[in-house]
């Protein structure tokens, strides 16, 4: 996995997101017959999704909070 690391892609990505997209990357490889170049795009795609859905749902709570104050 030391070997996906160093892909571009991944540098791109927040800490937390990479972190993600490693796991996924890894199941990935694991269950399905594709290659790692195919597995780790497919895994930042999917982690790119996880992290929007997380910002979208703070960003939700935030406003909510607000909502209620006033």
């Amino acid at each position: 996995m030391e070997a996906k690391l160093a892909l571009p892609e991944l540098m791109y990505l927040s800490p937390t997101t990479r972190e993600k997209a490693v796991a996924i990357a890894q199941e990935l490889l694991k269950t399905n017959n594709i290659s790692p170049r195919e597995a780790v795009s497919k895994a930042i795609l999917i982690a790119k999704n996880w992290a929007v859905k997380n910002v979208n749902r703070r960003v939700w709570k935030k406003l909510k909070s607000i909502e209620e104050i006033i």
